[in-house]
C-alpha cells in the first residue's frame, strides 16, 4: 500500500515488527532513521501550515475590515444571493450589514446573524465575490447622485449670485 507520497518504504518494515520476527540492529537503526526523517519533515510541514493559517486568517479579517469601511461609511446594505453559500442551508434572504455582519434568513424566518470576518476564509471569499459587483454599482448611483446634487447647488446658486441684492442694482437695470 502506498501512501500520498508514493512511498512504500514505513510498509517494509512491518515484517521486522511482528512478535518473534528476526529484526537485525542495523534494520532497526533504518527504521529510527526513517521514523526521525518522517517527523522532521512532518514538523516542517506542521510550521508551514501554522503560519500559512495565521496568515489567511489575517488577511481574511484584513479584508473584512476594508469591506466593512465601505458598507459603513455608505450605510450600505448588500443583498446577496441566497445560494450564493451552499453550506447554509434553506436560506431564504442574505445580506452584509452595513457594520459587516453577514445576516442570513432561512425559510423558517429565523435570523442568524455574525460579523463576516468571524467565518472561515472561504465563506468571506464567496461574500465578497458576490459583494463586490454590488459595492460597485452601488458607489457609482452614489457618485451619480452626488454629481446631479451638486450640478443642481451649482445652478441655484448662479441664480441666486445673478439676482439683485439692493433696490440700487433693481433701478440701473431699468
Amino acid at each position: 500500500m502506498e501512501d500520498q507520497t508514493g512511498s512504500t518504504a514505513p510498509l517494509e518494515f512491518y515484517e521486522d515488527l511482528q512478535p518473534g520476527g528476526e529484526s537485525s540492529g542495523e534494520r532497526l537503526r533504518e527504521m529510527e532513521l526513517a521514523l526521525s526523517e518522517l517527523f522532521q519533515s512532518m514538523r516542517e510541514g506542521a510550521q508551514v501550515l501554522t503560519e500559512s493559517r495565521a496568515e489567511d486568517t489575517r488577511r481574511s479579517r484584513e479584508l473584512c475590515d476594508a469591506l466593512n469601511a465601505y458598507t459603513e461609511w455608505l450605510d450600505l446594505t448588500l443583498e446577496l444571493p441566497p445560494e450564493t453559500i451552499p453550506e447554509f442551508y434553506n436560506v431564504e434572504k442574505m445580506f452584509l450589514s452595513p457594520k459587516g455582519r453577514l445576516v442570513v434568513v432561512d425559510g423558517q424566518g429565523r435570523v442568524r446573524s455574525k460579523a463576516l470576518k468571524e467565518y472561515p476564509t472561504e465563506i468571506v471569499l464567496t461574500v465578497v465575490w458576490n459583494a463586490l459587483p454590488r459595492l460597485q454599482s452601488k458607489i457609482n448611483a452614489y457618485a451619480e447622485r452626488l454629481g446631479e446634487r451638486i450640478d443642481l447647488l451649482d445652478r441655484i446658486s448662479s441664480e441666486l449670485r445673478s439676482l439683485p441684492t439692493s433696490a440700487e442694482e433693481t433701478s440701473e437695470e431699468s
